[in-house]
């Protein structure tokens, strides 16, 4: 994995710490099982992969996860699983598209991503009919693409969207991308038809969230973002913000400047697996747990003695 893989994504090497930290408390495994299954889906004549974390019993709600760059559906299996013990949910995630196809995982896919990401919902949902809530996920360039299914998904496919340090637009992940190296613009340009946006500037409007708020259904959009964020700066949380305020759309947004990471220190609310992450992991709990409120927004700064966020779920690893 290059320099430029290790920065933007969010796993990677810290896996089994992660899963020893995290998954490994007996509190949560004492509360289900999970079972683990693969996903196979044909989407525009191509084969999209992925798997989903199944716990014992009744499945009433589903999380549907979207990885970021250089990531895929394997990220985080320890995290993953332990939110589908704590919530009792269904967690399906996607490799946006395969490991052997046209759109290779772990590139700049975000027009096959979001396509892929629709496609297993509405299955799952399918072999499911008692489903509940649905609760989009996505992180980094997963936040966008989720942002691109949240607003190009049938009405009513998701009832919350979780952006956590996501890209609000194409335009600017596209000027953006020399900050994560000198191999993502030419991914992204690959993704929008082989051109750049004063090229193309069509293709790259459509693959951008903050344009397309105004088709955003769900019943309430919550985004994290860290201040010391040198990938995909704050401000684009803030625009993404700005866009959905705009549009009319419910929405809350936590601004992280400091938390906790998994060895308990205090850091900058960074990109990647860090406070901001952790943070939105327990909004997916929160949500699902219906003990996430309404209408705010939240400051964490740990460093400086400020956390004006809701407490942690129980056994869950939060910010703070």
């Amino acid at each position: 994995m290059g320099g430029r893989n290790r920065r933007w994504l969010v796993g990677g090497v810290v896996l089994a710490m992660l899963g020893a930290m995290v998954a490994g408390l007996p509190e949560a495994a004492a509360e289900t099982s999970v079972r683990v299954r693969d996903v196979t889906l044909t989407v525009e004549g191509e084969p999209a992969t992925g798997r989903v974390y199944e716990p014992d019993g009744e499945i009433r709600d589903l999380i549907v996860a979207v990885h970021g760059h250089a990531g895929s559906a394997a990220d985080f299996p320890e995290y993953m699983a332990s939110i589908a013990q704590h919530t009792g949910a269904a967690l399906l995630t996607m490799d946006q598209r395969s490991a052997d196809g046209r759109w290779r995982t772990g590139e700049w896919n975000v027009w096959a991503g979001w396509q892929d990401i629709v496609a297993a919902t509405q299955w799952y949902r399918g072999e499911h009919p008692g489903i509940g809530r649905t609760v989009l996920w996505g992180w980094s360039q997963g936040g966008l693409t989720s942002g691109l299914a949240a607003a190009y998904a049938p009405p009513g496919t998701y009832d919350y969207w979780v952006d956590t340090f996501g890209q609000a637009s194409d335009f600017i992940s596209w000027y953006e991308a020399p900050l994560a190296g000198p191999a993502l613009r030419p991914e992204i340009e690959r993704d929008a038809g082989g051109c750049g946006p004063l090229t193309c500037p069509a293709a790259y409007a459509a693959r951008s969230p903050s344009l397309l708020a105004g088709r955003i259904g769900v019943r309430r959009a919550i985004l994290l973002h860290g201040t010391a964020d040198p990938l995909v700066p704050y401000s684009s949380g803030l625009e993404m913000r700005a866009a959905l305020l705009a549009a009319g759309k419910p929405v809350s947004m936590y601004t992280v400047l400091s938390g906790r990471d998994l060895g308990g220190a205090v850091v900058p609310g960074e990109h990647g697996l860090g406070p901001v992450f952790f943070e939105s992991g327990c909004v997916v709990e929160r949500l699902l747990a219906n003990s996430e409120p309404w209408g705010s927004d939240y400051i964490v700064d740990i460093a400086n003695g400020v956390n004006t966020a809701p407490p942690a779920p129980p056994n869950a690893k939060c910010a703070a």
